[in-house]
């Protein structure tokens, strides 16, 4: 009995063990993992980015019905076809763009129609006076003008703003998610967006 009880709790730190090497592999590495079929990667993988993936959704549609169901369907599509995916060293970036794509279709199904989307999908950002008065040392006045600037912006600039500023992602990602020809065109939104931004608030 105690020889049974020895056995189970060797195997439970061998999977424990396995459990935190899978934590500690890159995003390729773990990528690899998921691909080749195990399910902690796989777990790990849902646990670490069903939040980030609803708050991104979140700032794409009010929807939340659309948000819950697009998630719930990429992670069942991935998981059914891990074998005929891509590699990928940014897991956050592959899922954001799957994302996008999926919730995309069902706004051009149900409510829009794809010319409206043209011009890029109504991304919110908002700096709260606390946030920018850590970050840029704004005053209150200055970090209201702000946000009412960047209210002003184009849908595609403030989009090209929070894949830069929220979610870290590089130039070329944000040309790929936001399908623009050139990696120059990322840039030039971002750089036009805060001449903007910069004039606005003095």
């Amino acid at each position: 009995m105690i020889e049974q009880k020895v056995g189970i709790f060797q195997k439970e730190e061998v999977k424990l063990k396995d459990d935190i090497k899978i934590a500690e592999q890159s995003d390729l590495l773990l990528w690899k993992s998921f691909k080749s079929g195990n399910e902690s990667a796989f777990i790990l993988i849902y646990e670490t980015y069903f939040e980030k993936l609803y708050s991104y959704g979140r700032r794409l549609t009010s929807d939340e019905g659309i948000i819950k169901d697009a998630i719930q369907d990429l992670f069942i599509e991935l998981r059914e076809n891990r074998e005929n995916l891509g590699d990928t060293d940014s897991i956050k970036f592959y899922l954001f763009k799957c994302l996008k794509r999926k919730i995309i279709r069902e706004l051009e199904s149900w409510v829009y129609k794809h010319e409206e989307l043209k011009e890029g999908l109504p991304v919110e950002i908002t700096f709260s006076h606390e946030q920018v008065l850590i970050d840029s040392q704004l005053d209150i006045e200055k970090t209201d003008r702000l946000n009412q600037a960047l209210q002003g912006l184009s849908k595609r600039k403030r989009e090209a703003l929070y894949y830069l500023y929220y979610e870290g992602l590089s130039y070329e990602q944000i040309g790929d998610i936001m399908d623009l020809s050139h990696v120059k065109s990322a840039r030039n939104l971002v750089y036009k967006a805060l001449d903007f931004l910069r004039r606005a608030i003095g």
